[in-house]
């Protein structure tokens, strides 16, 4: 790995969407990790449990950089089955030595129709936001207790996509529950990410890395797709790092002042073919915006 002249002490990772990693191609993809210079992935709960992937990631020295954990939730409520879920996933992730387990709000067919216009549709009853922060508050202690960090996850197509239903939650949240910064969706969901850098500062323990077609984004706030599953799938919503939106030199300037040295998680959601390359693409370009 080159040496960083920003953020000096951080890490490219990989969320490894649409890489075909299957189990009968996992030797082949880990290796393709490690040789396109990625020191970490986001892990399954079954590769967790798996010590042929555990011993996969071993060899190849990347890192179980982070486990996702999606809450299910309506407006009302959190699921019931939240605890028992969570507690069964955090169990895995400490099994695989993962560093951040990473929570977020599960997808809502509603608030997918709406993405980019949250203000249109339905959002979370004041005793649902306490619900989740609670839970997420209980289980980040849980996190702590096996020496694994926690964070949270804004989502767009989720009841916690906006800067506003954000802060809303963080204001119940404990102060060990972290920001996982998708600086994708936080766009999609109408933020600047240099703004939330400058405002979450020290509270940001890593960064889901990708972009924004514009255009595309332009599109969805005007209403031209019914959710924002078509918008990324169809129109690829999400681009690599540094072709889009995206301020990636302003994001890392301003990370830098605030002194972030954690994870850079680059990730790639939309259905490009092959996902592989656009991977590469993006890692190359934030290594060089960490390198000039």
């Amino acid at each position: 790995m080159r040496e960083f002249k920003r953020l000096v002490g951080s890490k490219i990772g990989l969320v490894p969407l649409n890489w075909r990693f299957t189990d009968e191609r996992k030797s082949e993809v880990v290796a393709k990790f490690a040789e396109y210079g990625f020191l970490g992935i986001q892990v399954s709960e079954k590769q967790a449990n798996s010590s042929e992937y555990r011993n996969l990631f071993k060899q190849h020295s990347i890192a179980a950089a982070e486990l996702y954990i999606a809450i299910k939730c309506d407006t009302e409520s959190i699921a019931d089955n939240s605890d028992e879920e969570t507690k069964r996933q955090i169990d895995a992730a400490k099994t695989a030595g993962v560093e951040m387990i990473v929570f977020a709000v599960d997808g809502d067919a509603i608030r997918d129709q709406i993405a980019s216009n949250a203000h249109q549709g339905p959002s979370l009853t004041p005793k649902a936001l306490t619900e989740l922060a609670e839970h997420f508050n209980k289980w980040s202690k849980y996190c702590n207790s096996l020496g694994i960090r926690a964070s949270f996850h804004p989502h767009a197509a989720t009841y916690i996509e906006t800067p506003e239903e954000t802060a809303a939650l963080f204001s119940q949240l404990d102060e060990n529950v972290g920001l996982c910064l998708d600086v994708g969706h936080w766009l999609v969901g109408g933020g600047d990410p240099v703004a939330a850098v400058k405002e979450y500062k020290s509270r940001i323990t890593h960064l889901h890395v990708k972009d924004v077609d514009p255009q595309v984004l332009a599109n969805l706030k005007a209403g031209k797709y019914e959710g924002m599953d078509i918008a990324v799938t169809k129109d690829k919503l999400f681009a690599p790092a540094g072709t889009g939106a995206l301020d990636l030199n302003g994001l890392f300037a301003a990370l830098n002042q605030v002194g972030f040295r954690g994870w850079l998680m680059s990730e790639q959601d939309s259905a490009w073919e092959p996902s592989e390359e656009k991977s590469l693409e993006s890692y190359r370009n934030i290594e060089r915006a960490l390198t000039t």
